[in-house]
């Protein structure tokens, strides 16, 4: 009899812990839009922690159990983990909850919610971790006050599709305002190219790029007028034939004036410009980027190779001790020779016609 005992409780309590082990995050992303989802008493205006609770009574990830825990004190709103510097957010007056790992290697978690014209609710969710595998992804729901229940939908990010297959992208839902973001960091740039989806009471839409930490590009001198500065309003991520990688092509409203900028040499460099008041003419070529300036009589030529700059060489007009030559100026003696220079020139061939998909961009001072 204790013999069966033993047993019996063995069994049960390895049911217990099948019961609540958590799902991995891979499942959740792979299956959350086969559900729907009610929300007890939900109503016409369910809180944020009322929907988190409802999607986690159905997923059960484990990076929403201690903000749910902390919830359960009507009360309070944040809480800071003093050994890695996240925290655990609850904001009930602006619908949003978060837990904030730190930068340490345990998964985190944000929602909110956006009121619809309708009388409906958009509820969105993100959940990651950042090693086991690296994963983030993100849920949207429309809730139907009618049915108390949260109904999957397809979300904007749908339609965004990373620069580089390599950049590392994360979600951003807002705790105020309305936007949403993809934040994307670029590996070439090395800053964040933020994605902004903005709200037009029903769902959002893409709006523009903002880009942090941007040192060139973001105005330039304009010598029509001496004391004017123009600012780049539009930016392209332009491949060239050849290429595998993108680099940054930056424009005016009139897309008249235009900035090349690319890594190199551990920065982010302007590599060529196109101005008709300053006379700067730019053409692309396969693999190169070619400025020829009439007034300065000089033509740079920008060598790309995986949306990086790898040489940089500029030719001057022949002048009256130069014996009929032309004079060239290379970056990096010890990777090219003059010689080599110029066949490199000879070597480009026609220019090739490029349709920028420009985007408004804000560059973040």
């Amino acid at each position: 009899m204790k013999k069966y005992f033993l047993l019996l409780l063995a069994v049960t309590t390895s049911i217990y812990a099948l019961a609540t082990d958590y799902p991995s995050l891979e499942e959740i992303r792979d299956q959350w839009m086969s559900r729907n989802i009610k929300v007890p008493q939900g109503g016409n205006n369910p809180g944020i922690v009322q929907l988190v609770k409802a999607f986690q009574n159905t997923w059960n990830a484990y990076a929403i159990s201690p903000v749910l825990e902390k919830a359960k004190n009507p009360n309070f709103t944040y809480e800071v983990d003093e050994e890695y510097g996240g925290g655990i957010t609850v904001d009930r007056k602006n619908g949003y909850v978060s837990l904030d790992n730190g930068g340490s290697d345990s998964g985190y978690m944000e929602a909110c919610v956006w009121r619809r014209d309708n009388g409906h609710r958009l509820f969105a969710i993100v959940l990651g971790q950042p090693v086991d595998p690296e994963i983030e992804f993100v849920c949207f729901y429309d809730y139907d006050p009618k049915t108390s229940t949260l109904y999957p939908e397809t979300g904007p990010e749908q339609e965004y599709h990373p620069l580089n297959k390599e950049n590392h992208f994360s979600y951003n839902l807002p705790q105020k305002g309305k936007d949403f973001i993809i934040c994307e960091y670029d590996i070439n740039l090395q800053g964040n190219i933020n994605h902004v989806f903005t709200w037009d009471g029903n769902k959002h839409h893409f709006s523009h790029v903002s880009i942090d930490d941007l040192k060139y590009g973001y105005r330039w001198f304009n010598p029509k007028e001496t004391d004017y500065l123009v600012e780049m309003t539009k930016i392209a991520f332009i491949t060239l034939p050849g290429q595998e990688d993108y680099f940054y092509l930056l424009s005016d409203d009139d897309e008249e004036g235009m900035l090349v900028i690319a890594p190199y040499k551990g920065d982010i460099e302007l590599i060529g410009i196109n101005n008709p008041i300053s006379h700067h003419e730019l053409s692309f070529y396969p693999n190169v980027v070619v400025t020829k300036a009439e007034i300065n009589e000089y033509t740079s030529f920008a060598f790309l190779k995986d949306g990086y700059v790898l040489q940089m060489i500029t030719e001057y007009p022949a002048s009256g001790g130069s014996g009929g030559k032309s004079k060239i100026t290379v970056d990096g003696w010890d990777n090219i020779d003059e010689e080599t220079a110029r066949e490199m020139i000879k070597s480009l061939g026609q220019p090739v016609q490029i349709k920028p998909k420009w985007r408004e961009v804000k560059l973040n001072d």
